[in-house]
């Protein structure tokens, strides 16, 4: 009985120091490494899948049962940040949904599936202007434009044109690459502004 309480009491103590760091996913290994037996943490992450406090996202991947899909997918992509058309719509600069969560990434890029949810990473060479909101990293606005423009695959016109007029198209500009920035004097062109010209 004593046993089982102080398991009970370290599975607690793990969970919350998880979920003071932010955290809305962690690896199987971190789980171990702070309950300090890592034979017994297979078997505490199972329980608690059972008991509707975990969820198995992929292999060696957990997540609050109450995490969004956007704060998983940068937990597993670390470090990464939430941009391209899903900034735009959670920044609520456009109306059309995106279809998978697109997340920015310093390395490589992978596809991947968390929770019934699509992720698509695109690499990006200035990984700069995120903060952190509702434990997801965030990119501006303007970032999250700007990497749409870099990275034209991430993004269509009809999203980045009904995001053009609350966009600051001057900081924009500084953080497009030279080809981006004929892309961009398009999409203006396009969208009947004449705010570069």
């Amino acid at each position: 009985m004593i046993t089982k309480q102080i398991k009970s009491d370290v599975i607690d103590l793990v969970l919350n120091e998880f979920r003071k760091a932010g955290r809305s996913a962690f690896r199987s290994r971190e789980y171990a490494a702070l309950a300090g037996r890592k034979g017994y943490a297979r078997l505490a992450l199972h329980r608690l899948k059972n008991k509707g406090e975990l969820v198995l996202v992929k292999r060696g991947w957990w997540a609050f049962a109450d995490a969004l899909p956007d704060a998983i997918a940068c937990e597993i992509s670390a470090p990464a940040y939430l941009s391209f058309h899903s900034a735009l719509y959670a920044h609520g600069l456009t109306t059309q949904i995106p279809r998978f969560v697109q997340l920015a990434v310093a390395r490589n890029s992978k596809k991947y599936s968390v929770s019934n949810t699509d992720v698509k990473e695109y690499k990006v060479s200035r990984f700069t202007g995120f903060e952190k909101r509702d434990g997801v990293l965030l990119a501006s606005a303007e970032k999250a434009f700007a990497d749409c423009i870099n990275v034209p695959r991430a993004c269509s016109e009809i999203v980045l044109k009904e995001a053009l007029p609350s966009i600051d198209t001057e900081q924009v500009r500084k953080a497009c690459s030279g080809r981006a920035l004929a892309r961009l004097k398009k999409v203006i062109k396009n969208a009947g502004s004449e705010r570069l010209e």
